[in-house]
């Protein structure tokens, strides 16, 4: 499931906004997972440093896509998330 990218604005950093879309995007990909089933949750990274953001939540290199890394974080990581 591919989540392509999503971004906060640099004002509005470092206020744990991205944590936040982050988990709801992850919900959502758990509850659409039940009806549509899929291997993964794929990010496509927007720059630099934002690698160390999706790592934090265990997300791993897939390939370089478009000159932008694509991450991975497979959907049982996501559903032991979300069962919590």
């Amino acid at each position: 499931m591919l989540i392509a990218q999503f971004a906060v604005h640099k004002n509005s950093q470092r206020q744990g906004l991205g944590k936040m879309m982050l988990i709801r995007a992850l919900e959502h990909a758990y509850e659409i997972n039940k009806y549509l089933p899929s291997f993964a949750v794929i990010v496509d990274t927007l720059g630099d440093g934002v690698e160390s953001f999706y790592a934090q939540y265990d997300f791993q290199k897939l390939n370089i896509h478009s000159h932008r890394t694509r991450l991975f974080l497979p959907m049982k990581t996501v559903a032991q998330l979300c069962e919590v």
